[in-house]
């Protein structure tokens, strides 16, 4: 499984505890609570999370609270650093107390604060909480932590968004962006389609009010793409049809081998799967080439800024298809090569409850740019010449096993009576996907077969002949005696 990770500015989204006010972290009056529970409801596994404390809480005599920065805290440097320049941050001193109220601006981003803190992290030799997991719910979480403002952060970096004001949050991990690309063959007969699967998550889309998640797919000209075959589910439901969960588009006029497939998360489940599958014809173009087909996910990174977003790597498949070139010549004589010789191919399949094999010979549907396989017609089967070099070609393979069987032969050279096997490969390269049969044609005349009566007449006649001669010799040597 391979997964694309978000960039920096969705990985560092911010984490609190609670939330940040629009002017002040100075809001309502509420009962103290001495402890607070964090909880990561989706964690990655393999990854390791830790809690940091940024900011306290500090509650005057009504029971109101806002945060403040203690002048031991380890991120006393790097807060007001951050609100010099950038100035989104306000810190005020409030004398006497070694503390600073923070105040939040216009134009703060939780993303880039939180970015900011995280490259940071190791100057500061902050010590956090690490969260432990819990075995029964396949959860992470700390408890007993001092309330406050919080940034969680994982073994790769990430940090997430954490919008509960209650002392008990639970929050969903954003760095796992799950993105994969399948196909049921790598390499086909000209004509034969390809089932490709492409699959994803729905995000946590928390704290963006807008959300950009787009799956692009672009096939090469060696494929032609079946439309009718594209379908979306998210989770168990088919929504290709469904405007509220999903909007296909295609381009058909500059690039009728794509398409695109943006999926409405706000108004999907946070993490059900993601589906898309369809399918594409192998066609001409093809052969001995190899096609592609890239998917790639487009999706937003940053909750402040909508036009923000991230590209992963192509998810790239490949197809090919292979030919047979048929090299004709004399032997004993490789230069001298051989026009006329006509071929036909097949190869042997199973057919019927007992699985027996037959013989499939190979036609090229010139109409419909396909092959086209004929069990047990020679009648209707392709048939192709050599040219003035000694070749000739039977195009759009799959990988396999294939027989050739030469049905005439040049003028004045002898026809082969056993078919030429030839075994397909493939190969990573176009180079490869181009086999060569040598075949090679003798002159004069040959004796049957040795598969009949062939040879053997001749070996009993001979045997006759030479015993008739024994005979003879014998009997007009003993005339001869007689006659003395």
């Amino acid at each position: 499984m391979k997964h694309a990770r978000k960039l920096a500015s969705l990985l560092l989204a911010l984490v609190m505890v609670f939330a940040l006010a629009t002017t002040a972290f100075a809001t309502e009056p509420v009962t103290p609570t001495t402890t607070g529970t964090i909880t990561v409801a989706n964690p990655v596994a393999g990854q390791t999370y830790t809690a940091y404390k940024i900011f306290d809480v500090t509650y005057d005599e009504s029971g109101h609270y806002s945060y403040t920065l203690d002048i031991n805290s380890p991120w006393y440097l790097m807060v007001p650093a951050y609100a010099n320049q950038f100035e989104t941050l306000e810190l005020t001193s409030m004398e006497y107390t070694g503390k600073s109220f923070i105040t939040i601006k216009d134009g703060f981003s939780p993303a880039h604060f939180a970015s900011y803190l995280s490259a940071n992290l190791e100057r500061t030799r902050a010590v956090g909480v690490e969260l432990t997991p819990d075995g029964n719910s396949g959860t992470v979480s700390a408890t007993g932590l001092d309330l406050g403002y919080y940034l969680v952060t994982s073994t790769t970096g990430a940090l997430c968004n954490l919008t509960t004001t209650n002392p008990t949050a639970t929050i969903h991990d954003k760095t796992d962006m799950p993105f994969e690309k399948e196909a049921d063959k790598t390499n086909a007969d000209v004509g034969q389609p390809v089932n490709y699967t492409v699959t994803g998550k729905v995000p946590d889309s928390t704290g963006f009010d807008t959300y950009i998640y787009e799956i692009a797919d672009t096939m090469s000209d060696g494929l032609t793409f079946n439309r009718d075959s594209l379908a979306v589910k998210v989770g168990n439901a088919d929504v290709t049809g469904d405007a509220d969960k999903c909007t296909i588009t295609y381009d058909a006029t500059t690039a009728p081998n794509t398409f695109k497939v943006s999926i409405h998360v706000k108004n999907c489940t946070v993490g059900d799967n993601i589906t898309v599958t369809y399918n594409a014809t192998v066609n001409e173009k093809a052969i001995a080439k190899i096609a592609t087909n890239q998917a790639t996910l487009t999706y937003s990174n940053d909750p402040t800024d909508s036009t923000k977003k991230t590209t992963t790597p192509p998810q790239e498949q490949k197809v090919y298809s292979s030919k047979i070139v048929i090299n004709k010549f004399e032997t004993g004589k490789e230069a001298v090569k051989l026009p006329n010789a006509e071929f036909v191919l097949y190869k042997q399949l199973p057919f019927g409850d007992e699985g027996t094999l037959f013989n499939y010979y190979y036609k090229w549907n010139e109409t419909d740019k396909k092959v086209e396989w004929l069990r047990e017609d020679t009648k209707n089967a392709t048939v192709v010449k050599t040219d003035e070099n000694g070749v000739a070609c039977f195009d759009g393979l799959a990988n396999g096993t294939y027989y050739l069987f030469e049905s005439k032969a040049p003028a004045g050279y002898n026809q082969l009576e056993e078919p030429f096997e030839v075994v397909v490969t493939g190969g990573t390269t176009e180079a490869e996907l181009s086999v060569t049969a040598n075949v090679a044609n003798s002159t004069g005349t040959l004796l049957p077969s040795t598969g009949g009566m062939g040879t053997t007449v001749f070996y009993v006649l001979g045997a006759v002949l030479v015993m008739g001669a024994v005979v003879l010799l014998v009997t007009k040597k003993r005339m001869s005696d007689a006659n003395r």
